[in-house]
């Protein structure tokens, strides 16, 4: 098969000896010094495809199209089981020999490689399958910043430099331009779009795009590898953010917000500690996630109406959360609505999502893989869920719950289902005398990988109260 490179990138070309319905592939060099790791290999469409280690498994990213492209890993220990989650994709793993693996991709999409089912002992590997660029920049221009391959950090004064010096600082997205991150680039900082403060300028009008990867954990403050903050227009299509210790991909009090093809991993901080959540939209409206991948150790990804110590605070409406894969570990919920709720939450639908896995801590049954959270005095309203799917669950499976004197009234549950029996671990749905909890429906609710209808609460470990009124179910 022929090759050409373009721009430092690695391009698989559907001509010369390859047939005509060949995949285009483009694969991204890792820039001298990048860190590496010897848990595995990966070959995409016969080519080369860098791997990059963090704190929550390793990653190799590509981009493909015009068919399904043929990948093949080779790792450090061998296993009969290894599967390519999430299983709704039906993507097949073949065992070519000890500690070869090949399956193929039909479509672009995030992907996790799993040789173990203990994944904190085997740590997966997350396959980000873009999809082929169009019009992407190849050097500045007055609206846009920018940044080739190789390894570059953000300097004390906010600026973009190349190479590895320094522990990295924050750069800040001018209004009305764009800050594009080629494949094979590596910004060791964080990115800011809007000012910190919460009577600050936003910045409208902005973009964050490419195939490029934001290592946030580069700072001395790790964390919040992008923050968007009173800010509208503003768009984030394709790249990878890493995080460690604090929230990750954050918009707070922004509108009109666009995370498209975003992959977020987030890891607790060296000493065991902090709140690595996935994305948190917060304050916000008409904000739309796409296609995003996340892999957290506390919420996957979490619609609120504050931050944790109530700034920020403000109503949030109209989220729109689809096509995407969750991993949520051993702390927080993977869908999350909460749990700082001090102002109104309404509108907010979360479809077609594979939450993959829901790790428990220490003290089971404290979170969920869904989840809605009053614990303040805001009313939450007009929630929908509709075809999610839950593979693994080692904590509740559901919980809705208002323990503040604030509401939860219209939730709207289609077509769930989850791969674990269902009373093999509890689905909570409960009030308190402060706080009204009414109308939710369940609809096409199954377990047992879709093959048992709930049609009753008697099929199910529930747990409600008095205060929770409302609550049907159906087929």
């Amino acid at each position: 098969m022929a090759t050409a490179t373009l721009l430092g990138l690695t391009v698989l070309a559907p001509w010369g000896a390859a047939p005509a319905s060949a995949a285009t592939v483009v694969t991204y060099p890792a820039p001298p010094g990048a860190p590496t790791t010897g848990q595995y290999a990966v070959s995409v469409g016969g080519r080369s495809s860098p791997v990059h280690p963090t704190g929550l498994g390793a990653f190799t990213n590509f981009s493909f199209g015009g068919g399904p492209v043929a990948v093949t890993v080779t790792t450090s220990k061998d296993s009969p089981t290894a599967v390519l989650r999430p299983r709704d994709a039906a993507v097949r793993v073949t065992r070519l020999a000890p500690r070869t693996f090949r399956f193929t991709i039909p479509v672009p999409g995030s992907y996790s490689f799993e040789i173990d089912p203990d994944t904190d002992t085997y740590p997966p590997l997350f396959l980000f399958a873009n999809p082929l660029e169009v019009g992407a920049p190849t050097g500045n221009t007055p609206t846009t910043r920018y940044v080739g391959p190789g390894v570059w950090t953000v300097d004390g004064a906010g600026q973009i430099v190349p190479g590895a010096s320094g522990p990295g600082g924050t750069y800040a997205v001018p209004p009305g331009t764009r800050l594009y991150l080629a494949g094979g680039a590596i910004l060791r900082g964080k990115i800011r779009i809007g000012a910190d403060s919460e009577s600050g300028p936003g910045a409208d009008g902005t973009a964050v795009t490419g195939r490029g990867i934001v290592d946030s954990t580069a700072v001395i403050d790790h964390g919040r590898p992008l923050r968007i903050n009173n800010s509208t227009g503003v768009t984030i299509d394709g790249p990878i953010f890493l995080g460690q210790k604090h929230w990750g991909v954050v918009s707070r009090r922004s509108a009109q917000v666009t995370l498209r093809n975003i992959k977020v991993i987030n890891w607790r901080d060296d000493d065991g500690t902090g709140t690595p959540d996935g994305i948190d939209v917060v304050a916000s409206r008409n904000v739309e996630v796409d296609g995003v991948f996340v892999r957290s150790y506390d919420d996957g990804i979490a619609i609120k109406s504050s931050m944790s110590d109530g700034a920020w605070a403000g109503s949030t409406s109209q989220i729109y959360v689809h096509d995407s894969v969750v991993f949520n570990g051993r702390a927080g919920n993977a869908l999350e609505i909460g749990r700082e709720t001090g102002a109104p939450i309404t509108g907010v639908s979360y479809e077609n999502i594979d939450v993959i896995h829901k790790l428990a801590r220490s003290d089971p049954y404290a979170r969920d893989a869904i989840s809605i959270f009053v614990r303040d005095g805001g009313d939450v309203s007009d929630i929908n869920y509709r075809d999610i799917r839950v593979e693994e669950c080692q904590e509740r499976y559901l919980g809705f719950e208002v323990t503040g004197s604030g509401s939860l009234t219209g939730v709207d549950v289609d077509d769930v289902v989850f791969a674990g029996p269902p009373r093999a671990l509890p689905t909570v749905v409960a009030g308190n005398p402060n706080g009204l909890l009414d109308d939710v429906d369940f609809r096409g609710l199954r377990f047992n990988g879709g093959s048992t209808l709930i049609t009753s609460p008697s099929q199910l470990a529930f747990v409600t109260n008095a205060y929770a009124t409302g609550v049907t179910f159906g087929p």
